[in-house]
């Protein structure tokens, strides 16, 4: 039992120096034991392991890169059953913790949000970055299907075990999101809490977060996540480039060797290109997308099957159809109509996640 109090640093000590006995006060009205930590840089760029050895804080040093690097640190050090972290520049107020920890306790949630967002809460950020924040706190809780209203704060009160189960891989400050994703995925009725607080501009130093670097990382990660999360949309996603660029091989193939070598056997051009594309897709979708092992044989004869299928109706609509309709238009309909069937009898058949299931046991 207790709290680990978490606080990630990157040249935080003049910060610290006012911070920590504000903690230390507010830590010790709560009815349990605490232990602070402090993460500071993989290598030190001040005075901030003297500090935290005046006010009785753990120092340790990250170990991993970036803030998301920090962060796991933290996780990985830490010895209490619950989980508090702040930041370490001061606009995370260290008086709203006890109104945390009786919402964590009495409602027994998995995660309590010290949020800016929620009724009762503000933040005196500048406006630039209010507005950045509103829209993706909404991008993101429709990505994660996630209810808080303020889901890009690290001021929060977890479960250890909850953390320590989760993997990480986010380097940057969208770990804050993945982390509540991840969570949602091991136990999907996670509970979150949320309890006003008042965000102030930090004490003292500039902020270490980057504009553009930070808008293009979170864009990025809204697309993983969803694929996490849709793991379907993934595989569609990459089904479909893998097809351009299997077309593109076997137009280039074909087109190659039937203006050199086969200029009298066209055909067998052709064939060539389509074996050319059918091993790219089949290689591709089978270790990249799908991700799969065993039967390598058996997988290549189901997908090779499919692949026949798709080819056998798309050559019998072409000529059914090709008197009625313009050909340009005829060839893309059967194109989108062929893909699809051919990645759901994939997905139902060549790539079946039971089956698969089964066989990895």
């Amino acid at each position: 039992m207790g709290i680990s109090v978490v606080l990630l640093a990157y040249k935080e000590a003049e910060n610290l120096t006012f911070l920590l006995p504000k903690i230390k006060e507010m830590m010790d009205s709560l009815p349990e034991e605490y232990e602070i930590l402090v993460i500071d840089t993989k290598e030190p760029l001040d005075n901030t392991s003297e500090v935290c050895a005046q006010f009785g804080a753990r120092y340790i040093n990250q170990e991993f890169p970036g803030f998301g690097g920090a962060f796991k640190t933290g996780i990985k050090y830490a010895e209490k059953d619950k989980f508090l972290i702040l930041d370490s520049d001061g606009s995370h107020d260290p008086k709203y913790i006890p109104s945390m920890y009786k919402k964590f306790t009495e409602e027994n949630c998995d995660l309590v949000i010290g949020s800016r967002y929620t009724e009762g809460g503000e933040t005196n950020d500048a406006k630039s970055s209010i507005i950045m924040s509103h829209i993706l706190n909404g991008f993101f809780r429709v990505c994660l299907g996630i209810k808080a209203k303020d889901i890009s704060t690290d001021y929060r009160l977890y479960r250890t075990e909850q953390l320590k189960n989760v993997e990480l891989e986010n380097v940057n400050y969208d770990v804050l999101q993945e982390v509540l994703l991840r969570m949602k995925q091991n136990k999907p009725d996670l509970k979150i809490g949320e309890v006003p607080i008042s965000f102030q501009k930090r004490i003292y130093g500039e902020s270490k977060r980057r504009l553009i670097p930070f808008i293009i990382g979170y864009m990025k990660s809204l697309v993983r996540f969803t694929f996490i999360r849709y793991p379907i949309l993934r595989n569609i996603f990459l089904y479909g480039v893998f097809g351009v660029l299997a077309f593109v091989l076997d137009y280039s193939v074909s087109l190659g060797l039937a203006k050199t070598v086969m200029k009298e056997v066209p055909e067998a051009a052709s064939i060539i290109g389509n074996i050319a594309g059918f091993i790219f897709t089949f290689t591709t979708n089978t270790f990249w997308n799908f991700k799969v092992k065993g039967k390598f044989l058996a997988r290549a004869a189901s997908y090779g099957g499919i692949t026949l299928l798709g080819m056998g109706i798309s050559t019998a609509c072409i000529h059914l159809f090709k008197n009625s309709m313009n050909f340009a238009l005829l060839k893309l309909i059967v194109l989108v109509f062929v893909s699809a069937m051919q990645f759901v009898l994939n997905k139902l058949i060549t790539y079946n996640e039971k089956i698969i299931k089964s066989e990895n046991q």
